[in-house]
């Protein structure tokens, strides 16, 4: 590192360095005399006595000129050459951009606090070191914002410092510290910028591409340490589609140990309303990640609030995943039929899944042009050999599937042309290009080596018995975004899925038609029918979850849009929210919350949705200096751990270490050894007196 000094003018009492050569020469014009009764002892004397007196003389001058330069350099404040020298940057304008990260994981919990208070006060500590000609701005990233900007003795300051408090939401970190840097009014000389954060993520590779200015920045990068103890909830995913009290719930839930140290005999629990319905006990060693599988009946229709449930550790905000699920009460179903022949087959069909109608709510339209279409209070509709698609029709099956609809479509005898192309170019639908005579025969629809999960848990007995034999069928374009679950034995699709927004489709290739297929007598065929209505009419829009902080979109019923809506956040605070009446919803913008959000109607609950962590905010992301040395020269940055030695390590990494007292004590050491070799000595006090 080499060494400066923090008080350069001192060095001028260097000068006294002549006084010890003065002397030495000096001494040596003092001549004395000596009688002698003859030359042959003052040979003798020069080739050994002379000779050592000499060098004695000049290893004293050497002593005592290392005692005062010893002595002027302990006080003129010797340090290591730091990353920023304190004397250069005390004497010009300069700028420290201190930047603190108060994201979700700086609330891992420590002996002395947390990641953020340990970094506040840290921040604190080091104000000192800076020049009275600072000018400091204090930026927190969540929300990124500037609480103050301006002289660094203030007293302010270490108030403001205070007043950053925790939050649960994601920090892009970098992003906010090149906005702050890249102001153009910031022209001072010296330029510093200290990072107090975790470093979750890498910084991108244009971060400081800029910083080959005339005046560079010179970072810091304080990172707040490692979770000791953690595990964590990565990802809760519920496998079972079908969202009715009396089908068990299947949830796929993943765990890992993202800490130092093993965890032994942890509770991982599943809750149903507030109801302990599901526990599992495990053991994790760090670095570890098991995968579960809860099952329980949700018992209930409507909105079930669910949780998945660790206990607390280091780091509270992963141990706990939160659910809304929507359990369905009842689905409003839309039939829509070419001719009144095709409308009775879909009635009956749909009659013998309910025949009492209290889940199934039953709409017919005989509508063999898809023009106008009013969609908005439909769950599911089924639409059978539509004739002809317009542009209108095209954009209502868009904005419906949008907006989370269920379509269960059955393609005939639609000829291309009277389809606008949108249907297939911008919505997705699959393009027909002929229809297919089996003749004499049938194709056969045999049932999938692997059963797909449309075809489970259907309650019939001989299923490969029941397929389905077709004797006409649309062949379409083929496409990988297609879901095939029932293909004919010639391996054209009989029965596909595909998804446009948040809404699910379900194609059929052929008629419910006798003379298409023996589909309408076969016994799959009802259980089937109801399976696909609980599928395309579990409506998930409104209940998915959101990402703390991001706004939350309800889709509403145009007859509600007028009535009182609330929020209730996981605090338990509630707010009015204004409905947007052209877009037929309310969009909640204040998610800064983890839990779940209750969504109210006139008081009452209406729907819930829950917010998880960023994925960027799981304290097992964390990086190393390793990764962010692509962006920084190594005169550009210095990396340090915040520990308890902390201030004193900044100073010296900044400013240099102090030399003071090595000085101190080579000085203490030049003295003692010349005082040694300076002292007169008895002999040759004795032999003077001798012969005086």
């Amino acid at each position: 590192y080499g060494m400066t000094v923090l008080s350069p003018s001192v060095l001028w009492f260097l000068a006294a360095l002549s006084i010890p050569v003065i002397i030495h020469f000096l001494s040596r014009l003092r001549i004395r005399k000596v009688d002698f009764g003859t030359v042959r002892f003052i040979k003798k004397l020069e080739t050994s006595a002379i000779r050592k007196i000499r060098i004695r003389q000049w290893i004293l001058m050497l002593l005592r000129i290392g005692v005062i330069t010893a002595f002027v350099l302990m006080i003129a404040r010797p340090v290591t050459k730091g990353f920023m020298p304190g004397w250069i940057s005390a004497e010009l304008d300069s700028r420290l951009v201190m930047v603190v990260d108060n994201s979700a994981s700086m609330n891992v919990k420590t002996d002395t606090g947390s990641f953020l208070d340990n970094s506040k006060l840290s921040a604190k500590s080091i104000l000192q070191y800076f020049g009275k000609q600072t000018t400091i701005d204090i930026v927190q990233t969540c929300p990124p914002e500037i609480l103050y900007s301006g002289a660094i003795n203030d007293l302010i300051v270490p108030i403001v410092l205070e007043t950053i408090r925790p939050s649960v939401n994601y920090d892009d970190i970098w992003t906010v510290v090149d906005s702050v840097l890249g102001r153009s009014r910031i022209t001072e000389p010296i330029r510093e910028c200290v990072i107090f954060s975790d470093f979750q993520q890498r910084p991108d590779t244009m971060f400081n591409q800029d910083n080959g200015a005339k005046f560079p920045w010179r970072y810091y990068l304080i990172n707040s340490g490692m979770a000791r103890h953690n595990l964590s909830i990565d990802n809760v995913e519920i496998i079972t589609r079908i969202k009715i009290p009396n089908q068990l719930l299947k949830l796929k839930t993943w765990v890992k140990n993202s800490g130092k140290i093993p965890s032994s005999n942890t509770h991982l629990e599943l809750f149903f309303n507030d109801n302990r319905v599901g526990q599992v006990i495990s053991e994790f060693e760090p670095g570890s990640k098991k995968e579960f599988i809860f099952q329980a009946y949700p018992g209930m229709q409507g909105i079930l609030q669910g949780k998945v449930q660790l206990p607390n550790d280091d780091f509270d905000q992963d141990n706990i995943w939160h659910l809304s699920i929507p359990i369905l009460e009842n689905i409003r179903c839309l039939l829509i039929g070419s001719s009144l022949e095709e409308i009775a087959m879909l009635e009956m069909v749909f009659k013998a899944i309910d025949p009492d109608g209290q889940f199934l709510m039953l709409e017919t339209r005989v509508q063999p042009s898809l023009n106008r279409l009013f969609l908005e209070n439909v769950d599911v509709v089924v639409i059978h050999n539509p004739q002809e698609v317009t542009e209108s029709g095209v954009d209502a099956i868009n904005t419906y599937l949008r907006n989370g609809g269920g379509i269960i479509w059955f393609s005939g005898e639609m000829a291309i042309d009277r389809v606008h192309p949108d249907l297939f170019n911008r919505t997705g639908f699959p393009k027909p290009l002929e229809i297919v005579n089996s003749g004499t025969g049938f194709f056969n629809v045999p049932l999938p080596e692997v059963i797909p999960e449309l075809l489970t848990d259907l309650n019939v007995r001989y299923l490969e018995r029941e397929m389905p034999e077709c004797f006409k069928y649309v062949r379409h374009e083929q496409s990988n975004k297609y879901s095939v679950h029932l293909r004919l034995n010639n391996g054209d699709p009989y029965l596909m899925e595909f998804t446009k927004g948040s809404g699910y489709v379900y194609y059929f290739t052929s008629l419910m038609d006798l003379n298409w297929n023996d589909l309408p007598v076969r016994g799959i065929l009802v259980p089937l029918m109801y399976k696909l209505l609980i599928l395309a009419g579990t409506d998930e829009v409104n209940t998915s979850p959101v990402i703390v902080g991001a706004p939350k979109w309800i889709s509403l019923d145009q007859d509600i849009l007028r009535n009182q809506w609330e929020v209730e956040s996981p605090s338990g605070k509630k707010e009015l929210i204004v409905p947007d009446y052209n877009r037929e919803g309310i969009t909640i913008s204040r998610t800064n919350e983890l839990g779940t959000f209750n969504v109210l109607l006139e008081g009452k609950l209406y729907t819930s949705f829950s917010t998880h962590l960023h994925p960027n905010e799981a304290i097992s992301n964390k990086i190393k200096e390793a990764d962010v040395k692509r962006n920084f020269s190594a005169e550009e940055y210095k990396w340090m751990d915040l520990d308890s030695d902390f201030k004193q390590d900044f100073m010296e990494m900044r400013q240099g270490k102090s030399l003071w007292k090595t000085f101190l004590l080579l000085a203490c050491i030049f003295l003692l050894i010349e005082t040694f070799l300076g002292r007169p000595m008895p002999q040759h006090l004795k032999k003077e007196s001798a012969d005086d």
